[in-house]
């Protein structure tokens, strides 16, 4: 095995170390410029360690999993994974994973210990979301240990959530509240055609859209002929190019959605006041574009888009605008407990209400499964609450007069 030496070149101290033979000439890697003995010594041998591991920065054995979950992500994660997922995964991982179990050994990581993580998330009340996707990180990871041999097998092999009927365990998440009819009509009231998140609402509310698919609608999407809207991408924002992109709905939830006349009018409306603004402003109006990255900007960079959510002179409105207007319905129209999601949890609160079919509904709302949308069906509103118990007294009244 080569030996690390260190030389003291004038001032400074370097390192040289011998690698493998090139054509049976023999090869060195070096570095200089050390201000002490001691820091090359120290330099040197972690370039060593990487050398003998063939680039990894950390021998496998011994590294720790806060820097196996760097290595996972930079060589696994960021090659494989959708722009938004990284950020969630980076957000958890930085918050919650490491603060916890980054500090020990890959390989000293075992069941019991993960299980424990997973159980005191949860009697911290996070959502039944967050503890999914934590454990699908520690799950992935650990995975992708074994395939690079770093690992013989994975702990996680035998850890679970916790059963959601566990009444001791409650979600620190408020669920999404359904808006009453005189909360809506305040909150249009307020914010009416023209406003810059009128129409997003709209979207919201008469189409049951996710936040991100309602900034997201551009007019070829609009399908007037035919009455109906097609979702068929969500805008998010990349923290690490500071930009606004699109992406694939949520669960790849691309879907068309029927659309009443009176909103279909309004979104004509719309597009000839854009038309009209677009002759007026002329060369001073912005032109949007989609880039290859699906980046949204104005650089001429791709093939031009025409979002729905625009401001007179041409430039889109992002869902970021949501949080002045949300502080206004919670503050000045005393509706704390609203958030862009109470629309879409009211539209299929509506629709449950008038007994449309679950499986259209579902479809409706781009749900991964049945499940989710029959929970809506389970959401008793006041008035259908009323109405079961209309039936149940005229049902047990005709029962009585028929033995009289």
């Amino acid at each position: 095995m080569a030996e690390l030496r260190l030389i003291k070149r004038g001032k400074v101290w370097q390192y040289i170390f011998e690698s493998a033979q090139i054509k049976g000439k023999r090869q060195r890697i070096s570095k200089c410029g050390f201000r002490t003995k001691a820091e090359a010594a120290e330099a040197g041998a972690k370039a060593m360690a990487e050398y003998n591991e063939a680039g990894l920065r950390f021998v496998p054995s011994e590294t720790s999993y806060s820097d196996f979950l760097d290595y996972w992500m930079d060589t696994y994660g960021k090659m494989n994974l959708k722009e938004v997922t990284i950020e969630d995964y980076e957000k958890k991982i930085r918050l919650y994973i490491k603060p916890a179990l980054g500090k020990y050994k890959l390989k000293a990581l075992s069941s019991p210990v993960l299980q424990q993580f997973i159980n005191s998330m949860a009697k911290q009340n996070f959502s039944r979301n967050t503890l999914s996707v934590v454990k699908g990180i520690l799950s992935k990871s650990f995975k992708y240990a074994v395939l690079q041999e770093m690992i013989r097998y994975s702990p996680m092999g035998n850890v679970s959530l916790p059963s959601p009927r566990n009444e001791k365990l409650k979600p620190r998440t408020a669920p999404h509240v359904y808006i009453p009819p005189d909360k809506i009509t305040a909150i249009f009231e307020r914010f009416p055609e023209g406003t810059s998140t009128h129409i997003p609402m709209m979207f919201g509310y008469k189409c049951g859209m996710r936040l991100g698919e309602a900034f997201a609608v551009t007019w070829e999407d609009v399908l007037f002929e035919r009455n109906q809207v097609r979702v068929t991408k969500q805008m998010q924002y990349s923290q690490a190019d500071k930009v606004w992109y699109f992406s694939n709905p949520k669960y790849e939830s691309s879907r068309t959605i029927d659309v009443d006349q009176e909103f279909m009018e309004l979104l004509k409306r719309e597009k000839q006041k854009q038309e009209r603004a677009r002759d007026y402003y002329a060369e001073h109006y912005t032109i949007l574009y989609e880039n290859d990255r699906r980046q949204i900007n104005m650089a001429s960079d791709g093939k031009v888009i025409h979002p729905v959510a625009v401001r007179e002179n041409g430039e889109f409105i992002n869902s970021n605008n949501m949080q002045h207007t949300s502080r206004i319905i919670h503050y000045e129209l005393d509706f704390p407990e609203f958030d862009f999601h109470s629309f879409r949890h009211t539209h299929a609160t509506m629709l449950a209400e008038r007994n449309v079919p679950p499986k259209y509904l579902q479809q409706r709302l781009g749900h991964k499964d049945l499940q989710v949308t029959m929970r809506y069906y389970l959401h008793l509103t006041e008035r259908m609450s009323d109405e079961g118990m209309a039936i149940i007294n005229s049902l047990f009244q005709d029962k009585n007069e028929e033995t009289k």
